[in-house]
């Protein structure tokens, strides 16, 4: 499970990032001669320049498993697209466009080609940097947690974390179209007493790593019945398992954040044994492998301050569990 914490960041640091080359070679033979090169290499955070139209993403691994196989790398796509891979004790940096875009991380022993699954919505304001710190569970599973440009200078001076050297990113930041234009902002309720202003939490968008499929049903207000229209989708779920024939699968329900809590829990509960049981009885797959589980609104993908990011919450993912 991986999960993503929005935070407004600033977009520079006080604190300059200058992290020290490591001693970690490899020698590869070629002929009569060897190539040497290293994977870690000296670098510093302060030198990223950024336009009216860029961001950069910062990823930071600190060291945790003391391991430097090759399946033990976390790969970092942006819209699908390769942009890192990080390993035990490095971080990486990289400059792409401001707007929208989807953030994923998957791990290399997964064997997944396809690194837009489980991706989640992430907004870059242009001149912006967010950092993250990347965690790994058993099985490399990554966890990204967004931290401050405070916690990250402290997190790099704090341990040996170098920077990731021999990156191909796929990630252009060329050309990047302009930056949609801000709405103007609401103006200010009057009010007659001062009052205390209350933090609001930053939302928290999930993203799902684990072997899935997302399954495209919209379902009309209140109901959890499956349209015609929408059978296609409930075939590719049908597929899914007869990829991982072995696998156990869970059905997910999730909503928007319309609605109570106790009323979008059972929602989701309703429409997710709607596509178990549509999966029982019209593709013959075994009851025992197939468990229905709602998380309500626990586990939004995007915003559910737009019409488009409450669609993409309203979803119905087949999901292979890690135990």
């Amino acid at each position: 499970m991986l999960s993503i914490k929005q935070l407004s960041l600033a977009a520079a640091i006080a604190t300059t990032f200058v992290v020290s080359a490591q001693a970690n070679t490899v020698v590869v033979p070629s002929g009569n001669n060897a190539i040497t090169w290293t994977k870690s290499a000296s670098g510093s955070l302060n030198d990223l320049a950024l336009t009216d139209r860029t961001a950069a993403l910062v990823f930071i691994r600190p060291s945790t498993n003391g391991v430097s196989s090759a399946d033990s790398s976390t790969n970092i796509a942006l819209d699908g697209r390769f942009l890192t891979s990080l390993q035990d004790g490095h971080y990486s940096a990289g400059i792409v466009c401001a707007g929208d875009v989807k953030l994923s991380a998957i791990p290399t022993a997964a064997k997944i080609n396809d690194l837009s699954l489980g991706a989640a919505t992430l907004h870059l304001d242009a001149g912006e940097t967010q950092y993250f710190l990347v965690g790994t569970e058993p099985n490399y599973t990554p966890v990204l947690k967004q931290i401050t440009a405070e916690e990250a200078a402290k997190t790099l001076s704090a341990v040996n974390t170098y920077k990731q050297n021999h990156q191909i990113s796929r990630v252009n930041a060329d050309n990047c179209p302009a930056p949609a234009p801000k709405p103007a902002p609401r103006p200010a309720p009057v009010v007659v007493q001062p009052t205390p202003v209350v933090a609001v939490p930053a939302p928290q968008y999930y993203v799902e790593t684990r072997p899935n499929v997302r399954l495209n049903i919209l379902f009309d207000f209140d109901k959890s019945n499956i349209k015609a229209q929408y059978q296609d989708e409930v075939q590719k779920a049908a597929n899914f398992l007869a990829k991982y024939a072995d696998a156990n699968v869970i059905v997910e329900g999730h909503t928007d954040s319309v609605g109570s809590d106790t009323y979008n829990q059972k929602l989701s509960e309703r429409r997710a044994n709607a596509v178990r049981n549509a999966l029982v009885s019209n593709y013959g797959i075994a009851p025992s492998r197939i468990r229905a589980q709602g998380f309500g609104e626990t586990r939004p993908v995007a915003t559910n301050a737009t019409a488009e990011g409450r669609q993409d919450n309203r979803r119905v993912m087949v999901v292979i569990p890690s135990e």
